[in-house]
């Protein structure tokens, strides 16, 4: 089997449903890029019996000639179209093919079979509900429009109820994309997860002796990069997605820093049509471009603030797309040199910060620290208008509060940060911030620090004498 990075669950999840031995049915489904085929490929051992069928961008009816043509030489029986004119018919072939062993069939792109005609899935629904007759067929349905896909497992569609497993693949966090370029640096394999994400299809792109400024050149900023050509026609392959010119609009407003619903509406130019930016804005949400964040301790009032989520899409927006007249003129190795290189670190500052969390979530235990039930950020003013930012600010699941500062330093950071941050609290809780004052309260906070370039000698000595702080090196964040 070819190697699979993470995916595990998924994995054991599907082979689990062909050793029932009986009727499974499953939904797969993700953005484009994520590697729902790979992993379709590559999920069963060979010695089971799987016919897989990619559809085309097509009518379902082409399509169903087209499955039927690739299952005429899959099974080595002769099967007319005019003898299967209706998906149920196709879905009882599967049935009886099943007769003769344990059958796994994969239905990729699944949104591109259903028509309005003729109702692929109320086909489906049919069969399965009366004429499976407790046959070892596991059908997955796996799909990229991912509002369709979930649409027919919500509590009003057609398949409520029927899967037997429900997967959402989703991009790598910054780890698992380090496994796809091993024997990196941690500073190198962060850094290229700032760059390239966590889609596996970009980070496809990075050989072994890829220096950063070379792959980023080729495959990024070249108007002929594979990871650029995609980049720029990232709305468009999402094809439920119709008034693409309006998303790429909102989504350019939001990695300009317009982060409120009616600032990215004015700035997309749908200040008047506010229900269109919210819509879009529900769509990138859902596809994982965007996220939405606010105060910690904030009121169910306090408007959301809208940012990009999407480290690919993050630096395209950043770099790229200011650039495009230069990079059209072949000047790349230029933008690299005056206008990227330069600012890369800077750059990393947030990318680092949702690093953090991600560290945070899956080695807490090792780190002696519960389990997060709330993590965000808190910025804004004390009641002296002095500026505060606190990288930092989560609940733990024992009640008490979690606080800290991330730096992407060159330099290792000393305790002077953590007395910083004691007063900004201090401040804060004067301030009448409830979270704060809680914080202060004895036993009530524990501290965290993350640093790309490590700590100095004192500040390991004092994190050494009080349990309460936990420094994290960038190598911490790559342990095994």
């Amino acid at each position: 089997m070819a190697k699979l990075v993470d995916r595990t669950n998924e994995v054991a999840a599907l082979r689990a449903l062909a050793n029932r031995r009986k009727p499974a049915l499953a939904l797969l489904y993700g953005r484009r890029r994520v590697g729902k085929t790979f992993l379709l490929d590559n999920a069963w051992p060979k010695e089971q019996r799987i016919f897989y069928f990619l559809a085309a961008d097509t009518t379902p009816d082409q399509n169903r000639i087209e499955l039927l043509d690739e299952l005429s030489r899959w099974s080595a029986r002769r099967l007319e179209p005019n003898d299967y004119r209706s998906w149920r018919n196709v879905f009882r072939l599967f049935v009886d093919l099943a007769e003769q062993s344990s059958l796994v069939v994969v239905l990729d792109e699944f949104q591109y079979l259903m028509g309005t005609a003729d109702d692929i899935v109320s086909h489906l629904v049919a069969v399965w509900d009366r004429e499976i007759k407790g046959r070892p067929l596991t059908l997955i349905l796996a799909g990229s429009q991912v509002a369709t896909m979930e649409r027919l497992e919500r509590g009003d569609g057609p398949l409520y109820g029927r899967p037997d497993w429900i997967g959402k693949l989703r991009a790598f966090d910054y780890r698992d994309a380090a496994r796809m370029m091993p024997r990196r640096s941690h500073r190198d394999a962060a850094t290229f997860f700032g760059i390239f994400g966590g889609t596996p299809r970009y980070l496809a792109t990075i050989e072994a002796r890829d220096t950063i400024a070379a792959r980023t050149i080729t495959s990024m900023l070249s108007p002929t990069g594979d990871v650029h050509v995609q980049l720029g026609n990232l709305i468009e392959q999402e094809k439920g997605i119709r008034d693409t010119a309006e998303y790429r609009a909102v989504l350019t407003a939001v990695a300009a820093g317009r982060t409120l619903t009616d600032e990215i509406a004015d700035a997309a130019g749908l200040g008047e049509r506010l229900h269109v930016t919210q819509r879009a804005l529900q769509i990138l949400e859902e596809l994982g471009f965007v996220e939405r964040e606010r105060n910690f301790g904030a009121s169910e009032r306090t408007p959301w603030r809208t940012r990009i989520s999407d480290n690919a899409v993050r630096f395209w927006h950043r770099f790229v797309l200011p650039n495009r007249s230069r990079l059209e003129r072949g000047m790349i190795s230029e933008v690299w040199k005056t206008s990227v290189a330069p600012a890369l670190d800077t750059y990393m500052g947030k990318i680092f910060e949702g690093m953090a969390h991600q560290a945070y979530t899956r080695y807490h235990e090792d780190w002696g620290l519960r389990a997060d039930s709330a993590w965000s950020r808190w910025e804004g003013q004390d009641r002296n208008r002095r500026s505060i930012e606190l990288d930092i600010v989560a609940s733990l699941d024992d009640g008490r509060m979690l606080l800290g500062e991330v730096k992407w330093s060159s330099r290792p950071i000393g305790s002077e940060v953590h007395t910083q941050l004691l007063r900004n609290v201090e401040d804060l809780a004067h301030s009448g911030q409830k979270w704060a004052h809680d914080a202060l309260r004895p036993d009530g906070m524990r501290y965290i620090y993350y640093s790309a370039a490590g700590f100095t000698d004192s500040f390991e000595t004092l994190a050494h004498q009080d349990s309460c702080i936990r420094l994290v090196a960038l190598r911490d964040l790559y342990a095994p």
